[in-house]
């Protein structure tokens, strides 16, 4: 100001009116000297949303936060940066089998409630086989800050610790200082760097598309093993990777991985030192994925599972495999088809040993066919990410529709209403012989691919824990096992062929095959009547109607061609009679469904299956019975029939001391899919009971009794006192 007045006296010293001109520059001045300490002030403002970087030349750290003032939120957003020399990197929240987090200590702040830290996704760096979860390069670390006074300033103070390494170690302990002030809370030049780093923080998985689908842990060696399975909704994973947190006994190893279904889906092996099934199977873990640009967090608590895969393993599946196969010939389901099987064997009776070994081998080669065309179907179906399961076909109208024709067709033929021919190719294929031989062994391969067709909606004991291994394999394991069940659904073919001798043992062919076929061709009418109930189940009884009127139809012209060619008054009448009845048959079961909208009482007690609910029941220490099941599955209805609808079972389930769920599979349900598969089930029958002494389930064997189910609720039940 000083020097201002003289510079003015100094201008015109003789002036004496210098004052005035010299007062008004005097004005001017201070104007401008304001605005020069307001520019001067505004670059300090603008970085008080920001500290100076401290550190050195390997790593450096500074404080940030996202406004320039606090506003009228209760929370504003900033974060921790640091940048780190190439080489060098800083550590995730669980380091892996080094170093250590970052930590920060905000005593000394002011108007600050709480400060919430968000860790983004890690990389995973491996040193001498150590695992570590480490930031290379630059980091954000988002923070929310809770103020507990909204509007006022907030002074943060924050005692920063971390750690950056290369080939060493360097501890870096650092404090920063920062001064939010209240007013308008306008963004910093470092809000769009703290978005963008909320960003990288792994989010739910409808963001990430990806879908936590089971997670379980067995016995290896050296302690146990995690296998978690995912799919990706969208996109095809890249190379995901999986970070695994929630017990803090022993340590986690390199995870193995495989990639099915066209890279939608993940299989992780996760090798667990330190710690046994029976812990890791008590803990809720944390799974981190990170794939590419996408992240997601999930917490499970894993199931137990089977023991890790071994050569010995997968004989023994292969061993269980054959012997469920041979189970299936006596199951329900395969019970109407045992008719025709039945007819083979004795149309083989004083035939030439060389003849009886080639009907039976056809047969053979048709079950053989038929499984392996159903293995090759559900290896494709997994390979492009659908949801596949034993007997799934029986969930598709077309198949049960068409299956109901060919029972039909087959029925039909046996009356001698069809005769069933192939043209001329097929037959030159065939081994050579006199036309009515190849027409034996072409019907000889379609009874055993045929029987094959209707013995899938089965679960047979054993098969369902083969089908499950396999199903939740690959298509080599697929292949492998399917394969296991043809041979021992054929056996009874492959001894008879081995040892022709045996056919000795059974009656003569005479007149009374004529009775036997007309009779196993009812037989087959039944079955294409149980077949049309199921399509009824599926697509409505209008539809199924449709499709029995037609067969019925069908049925009656095939009857009056073969009347005119050979057309006796005997022969008429039997003929109009195994019309009527196939009509009665056919058409009888869709009426039945359509005039079932009331259920029966019994139904009536079952309640929809709910998989919170059921949570929420353990949770209250009931007991819960659930029951899986579907119209096409003939071993689900036998035994509501001969356990859980007869007493004493009925009344225990449906009494207060017992909730008990049903979950319908007659269609498709990812639902009730995901909950078969959670415990290695992929088919029905399927039933299991939880409780305070089951809190996890205990699953009951494919064929149920009363003890069978008394015994479930009774240790499910543990600490009540239910009677029976």
């Amino acid at each position: 100001m000083n020097l201002f007045v003289s510079f003015c006296a100094l201008i015109d010293p003789r002036s004496k009116n210098w004052r005035a001109p010299c007062a008004s520059r005097i004005r001017w001045q201070n104007a401008f000297a304001l605005s020069l300490l307001l520019l001067a002030a505004f670059p300090q403002m603008a970085q008080a949303a920001a500290t100076p970087w401290m550190g050195d030349a390997h790593a450096v750290a500074r404080l940030i936060t996202a406004v320039q003032a606090t506003g009228s939120a209760k929370t504003i957003d900033g974060g921790l940066e640091i940048r780190l020399a190439p080489g060098w990197h800083t550590y995730w929240r669980t380091p892996g089998d080094a170093g250590v987090p970052l930590g920060i200590d905000w005593t000394g702040s002011e108007n600050l409630a709480g400060a919430r830290i968000s860790w983004p996704a890690p990389k995973r760096l491996v040193v001498s086989d150590l695992q570590n979860n480490v930031y290379e390069h630059h980091v954000v670390f988002p923070i929310s800050f809770e103020l507990t006074q909204p509007g006022a300033p907030l002074k943060l103070h924050a005692a920063v610790e971390y750690a950056a390494c290369a080939e060493v170690c360097v501890p870096y302990a650092a404090n920063f200082d920062v001064v939010v002030p209240a007013g308008l809370a306008t963004p910093s030049p470092e809000a769009t760097l703290v978005a963008e780093s909320a960003a990288q923080i792994p989010g739910p998985r409808s963001t990430a598309g990806l879908i936590l689908q089971s997670a379980t842990v067995s016995p290896h060696e050296p302690d146990a093993i995690l296998t978690v399975r995912l799919r990706s909704s969208g996109k095809p994973f890249l190379a995901p990777d999986i970070f695994v947190e929630g017990f803090d006994r022993g340590s986690a190893g390199s995870p193995k991985l495989s990639l099915g279904a066209w890279g939608q889906e993940a299989l992780f092996s996760i090798p667990i030192q330190g710690a046994d099934t029976a812990y890791l199977s008590a803990r809720p873990l944390t799974f981190t994925i990170v794939d590419g640009g996408r992240s997601a967090e999930f917490s499970a608590t894993p199931k137990v599972g089977r023991p890790a895969n071994s050569d010995s393993e997968v004989f023994v599946i292969f061993a269980v495999a054959l012997l469920g196969g041979l189970i299936l010939n006596v199951m329900p389901c395969v019970l109407p088809v045992l008719s025709l099987k039945l007819l083979a064997v004795v149309g083989q009776a004083g035939a030439s040993r060389r003849q009886i070994r080639l009907g039976l081998l056809a047969t053979a080669l048709g079950i053989f066919a038929s499984f392996g065309l159903l293995a090759g179907v559900l290896a494709g179906l997994k390979l492009g990410g659908n949801v596949i399961a034993w007997g799934i076909q029986f969930q598709w109208p077309w198949f049960v529709a068409g299956m109901a024709v060919l029972t039909t067709l087959f029925a039909a033929n046996l009356w001698g209403w069809l005769p069933i021919s192939l043209p001329q190719f097929v037959y030159a294929a065939l081994p050579s012989g006199p036309a009515g031989q190849q027409h034996k062994f072409l019907g000889a391969f379609l009874t055993g691919a045929f029987a094959t067709l209707l013995a899938t909606p089965c679960s047979a004991p054993f098969v369902g824990t083969a089908i499950g291994f396999a199903l939740a394999a690959g298509p080599g394991e697929i292949f492998a096992v399917f394969s296991a069940l043809a041979l021992g659904f054929a056996s009874p073919y492959l001894i008879i062929g081995a040892f022709p001798g045996l056919v000795r043992f059974l009656p003569k062919p005479g007149p009374w095959m004529l009775v036997l076929r007309r009779l196993l061709g009812l037989a087959l009418v039944g079955t294409a009547a149980w077949l049309l109930f199921v399509l009824a189940e599926l697509v409505g009884a209008n539809i199924a109607l449709i499709t029995a009127t037609t067969l019925a139809a069908a049925v009656l012209l095939l009857a009056l061609q073969s009347t005119r060619q050979s057309s006796p008054t005997a022969a008429l009448g039997l003929r109009a009679s195994n019309v009527a009845l196939v009509a009665v048959a056919l058409l009888a079961p869709v009426f039945a469904n359509a005039s079932s909208a009331a259920p029966p009482d019994i139904a009536t007690k079952w309640r929809p299956f709910n998989l919170s609910e059921i949570k929420r029941l353990i949770a209250e220490r009931r007991v819960v019975f659930v029951h899986v099941t579907a119209a096409w599955c003939l071993t689900c209805k036998v035994n509501e029939a001969t356990a859980l609808d007869r007493e004493p079972i009925s009344t225990r389930l449906f009494g207060t001391s017992v909730v008990a769920m049903r979950a319908d599979w007659t269609k498709s349900n990812s639902a009730v899919a995901a909950y078969l598969q959670s415990f290695g089930r992929y088919g029905v029958p399927f039933d299991v009971v939880y409780g305070p002494g089951r809190p996890n389930g205990e699953p009951l064997p494919e064929l149920l009794t009363a003890d069978v189910v008394n015994g479930a609720l009774d240790r499910a039940s543990a600490t009540q006192n239910t009677a029976r």
